[in-house]
């Protein structure tokens, strides 16, 4: 008794040398894609934590000197740095905000005609810093303007200096 098998041969059924190498090749591929684009979005990531931090500070200073009358604001230090480490605690490490705060006088942006035109400065701060992305130091700034009234905003608000 014979037995006859039908059908596709063995050969026929497995994959080829020149298959599997594309194969590997089209998986590496893919792999490295996905590495690079998780590296690129840790970068994003990392650029947009710092800039709101940044901005983040630069909204405190701003909320802090239109609360100061005009002498108060003499007194003030022109130039500040904060320390920020996003992990937390009490280290050295992390990113420095390097700021500096300077009025230009009178505000452009108030019209001539307007009566309390002469007792409102405008204040610009400025801050940097310099961080580390994949070994390679990026500088960043920005900036901000506010407006400072010669006794204090919230003297203004709550009605202790007409306008």
């Amino acid at each position: 008794m014979q037995i006859r098998l039908t059908g596709k041969s063995g050969a026929a059924e497995a994959f080829t040398l020149l298959e599997v190498m594309a194969a590997l090749t089209i998986g590496l591929i893919m792999i490295a894609v996905l590495f690079v684009g998780i590296q690129q979005g840790n970068f994003i990531l990392t650029n947009t934590r710092d800039d709101l931090r940044a901005t983040q500070i630069l909204l405190q200073k701003a909320e802090a000197i239109r609360l100061l009358t005009w002498p108060q604001l003499t007194n003030c230090p022109t130039t500040f740095q904060t320390l920020f480490y996003p992990g937390g605690g009490s280290t050295n490490q992390g990113i420095t905000y390097y700021g500096t705060l300077s009025a230009i006088g009178t505000a452009t942006n108030i019209p001539n005609t307007v009566s309390y035109q002469s007792t409102v400065h405008m204040i610009t701060i400025s801050i940097t810093w310099t961080n580390f992305i994949s070994n390679r130091l990026i500088s960043h700034s920005r900036s901000l303007q506010t407006l400072s009234a010669v006794n204090g905003m919230q003297n203004y608000l709550y009605g202790a200096v007409g306008p």
